[in-house]
């Protein structure tokens, strides 16, 4: 008998993972659209709402999730919150997006709500200064949250931070493989950035988004392959995996990434199953449920 399939909106095929998850897995890398949020004059992307994530997480048969604010509701958060009470605590925490000068009293009600991190784009919307980012790591620091910088296609902007990236009070989480550019990979400044970032012991690599650098391109963008294997082998217990539903920026340029693909991409780079329930379990729950054990 045949399996039944297994379909979710904005992901390709219906099959399941090759590879199982461990109990407790997370996705620490998704968005949220709800239509009832969205801003006429940001850009328009098709609706991605809790209850179609729900169904990419039974199709690759994960159990929690990271909501990751994108700039399509510049620093709203209202969707966010609004996924956060309805995912449950639990289940989903949040990473938002705020400035230097947003309220204390905004941040506590941000963390009351689930929200453990703050999501800094280095090459749009409202860019920080470099003393501006010295003081939402101190923020973030006084709140137990970490700090997740975005790179960029066009050039490799993370340089441009070093002194500061590495000095940050808080952890930092590097978006995205830092948007390493392809095919350069392992051998580009940015990559050689990361690994002295990741010596350093405060910077943590998420494995995401391989469609975002790949000049392969789809369906196994696998010349991203060994750059995400060296760095998760650099720091096995500073590594996380994100998905990037609904991978907005893939289906601005005309296609859908299959997610059981991407989930299983992982296997390949970590393959061993102990490092992969490190990279899925024990390391999204140091990070972002430290304060629910």
């Amino acid at each position: 008998m045949n399996p039944p399939a297994l379909t979710a909106p904005h992901s390709a095929g219906s099959g399941a993972p090759r590879t199982a998850a461990p109990a407790q897995a997370v996705d620490c890398h998704h968005h949220i659209f709800d239509p009832r949020f969205q801003k006429p004059h940001e850009p328009q992307v098709p609706p991605a709402t809790v209850g179609d994530y729900r169904q990419f997480l039974r199709r690759l048969g994960l159990a929690r999730s990271v909501f990751v604010a994108s700039s399509n509701y510049g620093d709203d958060n209202s969707c966010l919150l609004d996924a956060l009470a309805r995912f449950g605590t639990d289940q989903c925490r949040g990473v938002a997006i705020a400035h230097a000068d947003t309220p204390d009293a905004v941040l506590d009600d941000l963390h009351r709500h689930g929200v453990r991190g703050l999501r800094v784009y280095l090459a749009k919307g409202r860019v920080p200064t470099q003393g501006e980012l010295r003081t939402l790591g101190r923020r973030a620091a006084e709140r137990g949250w970490s700090i997740n910088v975005v790179g960029n296609r066009q050039r490799e902007v993370l340089l441009d931070w070093e002194a500061v990236l590495a000095e940050l009070a808080c952890p930092l989480v590097i978006d995205h493989l830092g948007w390493a550019p392809q095919p350069a990979g392992t051998r580009s400044a940015t990559a050689a950035l990361i690994r002295r970032l990741l010596a350093g012991g405060n910077a943590w690599i998420k494995l995401s988004g391989p469609y975002l650098s790949s000049a392969e391109g789809p369906p196994h963008f696998s010349d991203v392959d060994e750059l995400a294997a060296e760095l998760a082998a650099l720091a096995p217990e500073r590594t996380l995996w994100g998905s990037d539903w609904p991978h907005p920026v893939a289906q601005q340029h005309g296609f859908v990434p299959d997610g059981a693909l991407l989930f299983d991409q992982l296997a390949r780079w970590v393959p061993d199953a102990g490092r992969r329930r490190q990279v899925l379990v024990d390391n999204p729950q140091r990070l972002y449920w430290a304060d629910a054990a």
